[in-house]
């Protein structure tokens, strides 16, 4: 678990997705939307696969080799044991039972795979407080801080979004925290507003870690009792 002051959720990620990627690793992107930062990687993923409920992002989205529109929660259109890698870009707040979510995840992955997510958290006082927030307002916060599109905005249940909560669905589901770190990014809503920016990542630093506004981190696929109990994890270099 890391505990120092880290700003950037791209920075963590780049960080664990360098541990879980392999020449020719089979990946699933859950909620892929209409681009993914896993292109800049595409030398290192044998088959990027993309599943989203908005068939027309994902359409757009040009780095995969395969897009399926499917719901999240329900069961995946995937034999088990397929995929080396989950990718879950700011997906798991949207998801209304992520239990279900992750046991899909879990099922998919071969023992010894990777699940990396980045998510909000609610335990902090900030993020907690928007997400009570109109959705109109919530658009309008994305738009002039990280400049999110409107159409890319959708309506947040946080059903999984306490450190505590997200690490004991995804321990039911069959994993185990590898690396689990909470970065400070509330500083990106400021827009080009420099000291609310410094303000907010103030108020971050003051915060006990598990308190910080985002949540990246990487959880391994335990062997199951059963089918792929016995199978090995893919070879990595």
């Amino acid at each position: 678990m890391s505990e120092r002051f880290e700003t950037s959720h791209t920075e963590v990620e780049a960080r664990l997705l360098d541990r879980a990627l392999f020449p020719g690793a089979q990946v699933l992107e859950a909620g892929c939307g209409r681009r993914t930062r896993l292109a800049r990687r595409r030398n290192m993923i044998g088959a990027l696969v993309g599943i989203d409920v908005d068939e027309n992002a994902g359409t757009e989205n040009e780095a995969l080799d395969r897009f399926l529109t499917t719901d999240l929660c329900a069961r995946l259109p995937f034999e088990d044991a397929s995929f080396d890698l989950v990718y879950a870009n700011f997906v798991v707040e949207h998801l209304t039972d992520p239990q279900a979510a992750f046991r899909e995840w879990r099922r998919v992955l071969r023992p010894g795979g990777r699940a990396i997510l980045l998510t909000s958290n609610v335990a902090n006082p900030l993020v907690r407080a928007a997400s009570l927030l109109p959705q109109r307002l919530r658009v309008r916060l994305k738009a002039r801080g990280p400049g999110a599109v409107e159409d890319d905005v959708f309506p947040a249940v946080y059903r999984a979004n306490t450190p505590r909560r997200l690490e004991r669905l995804l321990v039911e589901a069959g994993f185990v925290p590898a690396d689990v770190a909470y970065v400070a990014t509330l500083h990106r809503y400021a827009g080009p507003r420099a000291r609310l920016a410094d303000a907010l990542r103030l108020a971050e630093r003051i915060l006990p870690a598990r308190l910080r506004s985002t949540i990246v981190a990487s959880y391994l696929a335990t062997a199951r009792e059963g089918s792929d109990a016995a199978e090995p994890a893919s070879p990595r270099p």
